[in-house]
């Protein structure tokens, strides 16, 4: 059977039609391609649709796209969604997962959200199939890490740049963007760093010709696509069309969105610190999601880990150096954990009072503060100043405390002692800095 209308987006792919079946290239029309004249259309509205998807200042959006079946993105399982989330300091890094309905109807909803909990607990936003967020999310996205499905190319041909994480080569026509983009795209390495790997690929895209010739090969028309659909329908119908002008609109924007596990107990944090400056007065702070690391990756140096008051897993409270706790009474804390180090209590507005085993207590507040900045990056911050005195370096006082994110921005902390001092910041029988319990 032949149709009265083949529709393409391109004239690559009417030339693919006349070798494969040039009997049906007279019923071939090249209107352009919608999707991509709607995200042109969005493009000045980057900053909305970030807002909208909980983007931070400072932080970069990186896109995981996956499309459907065993040798995508997620056909062989969660690992790299769950290596993106383990190897990203929270401040710095928002992930949203774009999947192929496929794999949500295929599948069903729950047994897919079931996979990806752990990573949605760590913050992975995942939209559901029956909205336009992964329109939103391109426009919004730093960098993206995909497959061989469209949304790959849709993000490449946009300008983000990115990495394939898997690519199935028998999938994909042979001549086609799609093929080109599969040899213009780095693959993720599993021995290297996957931030590094992003910041490359980001790097790379001023001087990258092969991603960006393929954006020339999505649309014949831009911004066109409506338009010459719409006359086609009508014409094809033997009917007039309408006097009013159809264009491209920009995406809406998706609702706020948040990893909905429920918890009123905020997820374990390994954090990784730094202390430099000629007094130790910068301390530099990133924040992983302590279940999603397998043992001790080279993405953290000088970890300790942090979880709060109730957490409900043992392996985790039994051995977690600092504690945010919710009431006044750090005593308990101590008396419970023998290798908890550090509690932390917020105060009001912007401090936080800093418990140390030894009886110390410090007060610590944000003078400038940022969205990042709460009680657990305090806490963590005078942690790892305090830590100074296990070399002698400090007696730890008063202190002024630049504390950098990464690269979300840097806080003024103001960190002022109450009581007298004591010998060391640890006691006798305080965990190891950073011992991550076998899951």
């Amino acid at each position: 059977m032949i149709p009265s209308a083949i529709v393409l987006s391109h004239e690559e792919q009417r030339e693919r039609l006349r070798d494969g079946c040039p009997e049906a290239v007279p019923f071939s029309h090249v209107v352009g391609d919608p999707c991509m004249d709607q995200l042109h259309a969005s493009a000045p509205f980057r900053d909305a649709y970030r807002e909208a998807l909980g983007v931070r200042a400072g932080q970069r959006l990186v896109l995981l796209t996956s499309t459907w079946g065993g040798r995508s993105l997620l056909g062989g399982g969660p690992a790299v969604v769950r290596r993106a989330l383990a190897e990203s300091p929270r401040e710095e890094y928002r992930f949203i997962a774009a999947v192929h309905p496929n794999v949500w109807y295929g599948h069903g909803g729950w047994q897919l959200r079931s996979w990806l909990e752990p990573c949605v607990r760590a913050g992975l936003l995942l939209p559901p199939p029956a909205t336009d967020a992964w329109k939103a999310a391109i426009c919004a996205a730093d960098a993206f890490v995909g497959d061989h499905g469209s949304l790959t190319l849709y993000a490449a041909a946009f300008g983000v740049p990115g990495l394939l994480a898997a690519f199935d080569t028998r999938s994909v026509a042979a001549g086609s963007p799609m093929e080109r983009l599969g040899a213009a795209l780095p693959r993720v390495s599993a021995s290297r760093s996957l931030r590094e790997q992003l910041a490359e690929a980001v790097e790379r895209r001023t001087g990258d010709t092969g991603a960006g010739a393929v954006a020339g090969l999505v649309t014949s028309y831009p911004g066109e696509a409506l338009a010459r659909f719409r006359r086609l329908c009508y014409t094809t119908l033997g009917l007039s069309e309408p006097e009013e002008p159809v264009f491209p609109r920009p995406v809406e924007l998706p609702a706020g969105r948040r990893p909905a596990h429920g918890s009123p107990v905020g997820e374990p944090l390994l954090v990784d610190t730094e202390v430099s400056g000629a007094d130790g007065s910068r301390v530099t702070v990133r924040r992983y999601p302590a279940a999603l690391q397998n043992g001790s990756g080279s993405h953290v140096r000088d970890a300790h880990l942090v979880a709060e008051e109730g957490e409900p897993d043992a392996r985790w409270a039994g051995v977690a150096d600092v504690f945010l706790a919710r009431r006044g009474v750090p005593e308990r804390l101590f008396a419970r954990y023998p290798g908890c180090a550090v509690v932390a209590v917020p105060l009001a507005g912007e401090s936080c009072a800093v418990h140390l085993r030894d009886g110390r207590v410090f007060t610590a507040t944000w003078a400038r503060a940022s969205w990042w900045a709460g009680p657990g990056v305090a806490a963590s911050a005078v942690y790892a100043w305090l830590s100074r005195e296990r070399t002698g370096e400090s007696r730890g006082g008063a202190a002024d405390l630049l504390v950098d994110s990464g690269g979300a921005g840097v806080s003024l902390l103001v960190m002022r002692r109450a009581g007298e001092p004591a010998a060391d910041l640890l006691g006798p029988d305080a965990a190891e800095p950073g011992v991550v319990p076998e899951r």
